[in-house]
């Protein structure tokens, strides 16, 4: 199989492909504080924000579905530099809108761009890897050191707000997105690039092939849970925390710490996970994550609840490493770029539920409700993970 550039000496390609999404990830958790803090500013209501970006989280689910046959004719090095660059742009765009209708389409340009990115680099990167425990703990070591990223992001997002304003937030989360996008021509990458003879266009019987897997399904609404939990603590929190009296700069430490156990366990998890089943991890993970919302529901205090939703980041350094694992376990090679990005559109998906749903709710009940939509959630994606089998994780 042909390669495109070499890697430097005794770097992995999976290493180089970690080092630039940490360094793109740095930028884009940099700006989850900043986000709704200034759409608040320009005047949004906090059930509005919600629906608005909930739904162009939609709107670019659905264009994901026609990206197959772009990730199957162009480089997807050359996708990633092009989307790096983008992103940067757009995120310094948007903290010069001085309308929400500006803004909003900054954050549609943005969100695409990203998508791109991140479906490029986490194809490259399962193709850099031999074997099926090669992947699985380099995914475990790209998923803690990522996590560092989320964890100084956010506080370095929350600094910049208090220091330099938003402008200063996006300016520097936009340098280092384009830095990303630099250190992928700086530095080479070896890819294997896939030869193939039919590219998969129809859109149609795209779908039809992922419906027609059970698991892939199962695998689609695993992950979708993952991203409908950020989803929320990403959006809502960081408005419940300031409507409670807290600093930007005190929403950027817990949006900080919340990665926290992701970044010290994750690595480690992988080990426990290849004694036990998917079907285990994904079952108590859910349950336990729509417990904590209970208890952040139940809470009179704050505080309180916001230590109970920092507990569910420990499910989440379980799950997060295996979710791809699983899926990448039913579809062949030649299948990835046919499926991922409809198997993708489940991230999106999980934003979009947890935004529109959650912002629905504030509009007709108290903000305390938010937990209890929340913890339905993830029960009832708790109950979908009893379809896949007992088998343990083999790797």
């Amino acid at each position: 199989m042909p390669y495109h550039g070499k890697s430097l000496p005794h770097l992995k390609p999976t290493h180089e492909i970690v080092l630039t999404r940490m360094l793109f990830t740095l930028g884009l958790a940099a700006t989850t504080v900043g986000v709704p803090l200034y759409l608040v500013q320009l005047g949004m209501q906090d059930s509005s924000i919600g629906i608005f970006v909930g739904t162009i989280s939609l709107i670019i689910a659905v264009i994901s579905l026609l990206l197959p046959p772009i990730f199957e004719k162009f480089n997807q090095l050359r996708l990633n530099i092009l989307s790096s660059i983008l992103t940067g742009l757009s995120f310094i765009l948007f903290s010069y809108s001085n309308s929400p209708t500006l803004a909003l389409f900054f954050i549609f340009a943005s969100n695409l761009s990203i998508t791109i990115n991140l479906y490029s680099l986490s194809i490259l990167f399962k193709d850099s890897t031999r074997t099926k425990r090669e992947f699985a703990r380099d995914s475990g070591m790209m998923g803690s050191l990522i996590n560092l990223s989320w964890f100084i992001g956010p506080l370095l997002g929350g600094l910049m707000l208090n220091y330099a304003g938003v402008h200063g937030l996006f300016i520097l989360a936009g340098a280092l997105c384009v830095l990303s996008g630099i250190f992928v021509v700086i530095l080479p990458f070896k890819t294997a690039i896939k030869r193939r003879e039919i590219i998969d266009d129809n859109l149609a019987e795209n779908l039809k092939f992922y419906l027609s897997k059970p698991m892939l399904r199962v695998a689609y609404f695993q992950r979708m849970g993952i991203t409908l939990w950020w989803g929320f603590i990403w959006t809502f929190i960081p408005i419940f925390m300031i409507r409670n009296n807290y600093s930007a700069a005190s929403v950027g430490l817990f949006i900080g710490i919340s990665q926290l156990p992701l970044f010290l366990f994750e690595f480690k998890t992988v080990d426990i996970l290849s004694r036990v089943s998917y079907r285990t991890v994904f079952i108590l993970s859910y349950l336990f994550l729509g417990f904590v919302c209970l208890i952040a529901f139940a809470s009179p205090i704050f505080s309180i609840s916001l230590f109970a939703l920092f507990l569910g980041s420990f499910a989440l350094s379980f799950l997060e490493p295996i979710i791809d694992l699983f899926f990448f376990d039913q579809v062949s090679k030649l299948e990835e770029e046919k499926t991922y990005p409809i198997y993708g559109t489940s991230s999106l998906i999980g934003s979009t539920v947890a935004k529109i749903g959650v912002g629905v709710g504030l509009v007709i009940l108290a903000d305390h409700v938010a937990f209890i939509i929340i913890a339905v959630l993830m029960f009832l994606i708790a109950i979908n993970a009893t379809k896949i089998n007992s088998e343990t994780i083999n790797y």
